[in-house]
């Protein structure tokens, strides 16, 4: 089989392209690295972490030793439920990655836990009640994924009362029709 040689006009041109390219991504990189290679924004639990080396190491992405440096066993007992806290603990303690159930950079308002890509409430529910996490209303059982139930908390009491009990199963659908779900 007999190739064709390239046009004389073709090695400048690629050579230009190339030029161009490594200009921009290096540009693009100087001038503000976060917004030029992050795959989208940081949810609200991770927003106000400096910079990509928080969690990530260089040409090899999210690091279980770096998420481990924030969330500790300690953290865990402290900020967690008991039962979140106690399901995470060995984790912590073997090492594990936490990508394996957590997912960033899919905006402030995403669900950052396995199988909840988004909110089921929308934006909604966070910017009505003050809500900086889905625990702040429910109870989850052992794995995190499993149906939670809603907490007997003054968050959820004033959900009942301002809604007039529309905050009950198959009912916050009708919220939800105008205030946009997920």
């Amino acid at each position: 089989m007999r190739y064709l040689p390239l046009p004389r006009t073709a090695i400048p041109v690629v050579a230009v392209a190339t030029l161009v390219l490594v200009i921009w991504i290096g540009w693009g990189t100087v001038r503000s690295p976060a917004a030029f290679w992050a795959p989208g924004d940081l949810s609200r639990y991770h927003v106000d972490h400096g910079g990509c080396t928080q969690c990530h190491e260089p040409f090899r992405g999210p690091s279980p030793a770096r998420c481990i440096g924030c969330h500790t066993e300690g953290s865990f007992d402290t900020r967690a439920t008991p039962t979140l806290a106690a399901w995470h603990r060995p984790l912590v303690v073997q090492r594990q990655a936490c990508t394996g159930c957590h997912t960033e950079h899919r905006g402030m308002l995403a669900q950052i836990t396995e199988q909840t890509r988004s909110n089921p409430h929308g934006a909604f529910v966070f910017h009505t009640t003050g809500a900086n996490s889905c625990t702040a209303c429910h109870e989850f059982g052992e794995r995190i994924a499993t149906k939670p139930t809603l907490r007997d908390e003054p968050i959820v009491r004033r959900l009942y009362e301002k809604g007039r009990g529309v905050h009950q199963p198959g009912r916050i659908v009708r919220c939800l029709a105008c205030h946009g779900g997920g």
